[in-house]
């Protein structure tokens, strides 16, 4: 007998567990960033949220072409949104190549964009959040690389992408 029996419906969802300290099962109630979904406790919509930001600087000078640098994503993630903010108005096309830690580093034919590369054109902001094409799972430990395709008038560009972590 844990006392189950004499527990009251909270009329919320709740959680039971065992409550050593007091020798009794009882209730808990999500604390602040987790909610129920159905029968699992997760992170709310607001905690799963996160961006993954890179930033490229041509050092007042436009933008070259080629591999920009690396991201480590520590989490498993959907991404869900591309986003590029520029100094001024140009164009720019990025590649996001991904790969494992133990593949590393990731090559051109790893690319996840296809036909989703962040781009701006004649403007200086762009975003995607339909990514047709691109493939959005990416694991804990996963690589991003960052290329630039091309780039014309833009010195300085962040490439945002906005994530679901899973």
């Amino acid at each position: 007998h844990l006392g189950i029996q004499s527990l009251v419906d909270p009329n919320a969802d709740r959680g039971l567990f065992w409550d050593d300290s007091s020798g009794v099962v009882d209730f808990f109630t999500a604390s602040t960033g987790l909610e129920f979904s159905t029968t699992n406790l997760r992170m709310t919509a607001n905690q799963r949220t996160a961006v993954i930001p890179f930033l490229v600087d041509g050092a007042a000078s436009p933008i070259t072409t080629g591999v920009k640098g690396d991201i480590e994503v520590p989490f498993a993630c959907t991404i869900t949104a591309a986003r590029v903010l520029a100094d001024t108005t140009g164009a720019i096309v990025f590649d996001i190549w991904k790969d494992t830690y133990a593949n590393f580093p990731p090559l051109v034919a790893d690319t996840i964009t296809a036909s989703a590369k962040p781009t701006i054109s004649a403007a200086n902001k762009a975003q995607d959040t339909t990514l047709t094409g691109l493939r959005t799972s990416v694991a804990a430990g996963d690589i991003l690389r960052v290329n630039v395709d091309s780039c014309s008038t833009i010195s300085r560009a962040l490439l945002s992408l906005t994530v679901n972590k899973t």
